[in-house]
């Protein structure tokens, strides 16, 4: 089966409101605490696996949670869709 994983990072206070919008949308989202930019500010990425006719859908969820940056040099938002050579699931 095909997937795409989706790499999102943003600003760690829309964490828990991209991660809850995805999960009830049936995305499995696993959620890594990161630190980064010239700030080091805090940050959170998303790892999401989707089908490819997905993303999309993915992405507008993310967007649609993501607030506004305090910030007018900062993005909301990176987005990064990879293709995946293997994906299992072990029971």
């Amino acid at each position: 089966m095909s997937k795409k994983m989706i790499l999102a990072i943003f600003e760690e206070l829309d964490s828990s409101s991209v991660m809850d919008a995805l999960s009830e949308a049936g995305y499995p989202v696993t959620l890594i605490d990161t630190t980064g930019g010239l700030l080091s500010q805090k940050n959170s990425s998303l790892i999401v696996a989707a089908d490819p006719i997905d993303v999309d859908k993915a992405i507008e969820i993310i967007r649609g949670e993501c607030q506004p940056s305090a910030n007018p040099f900062q993005k909301r938002a990176t987005i990064m869709v990879l293709g995946v050579d293997h994906f299992e699931q072990i029971p």
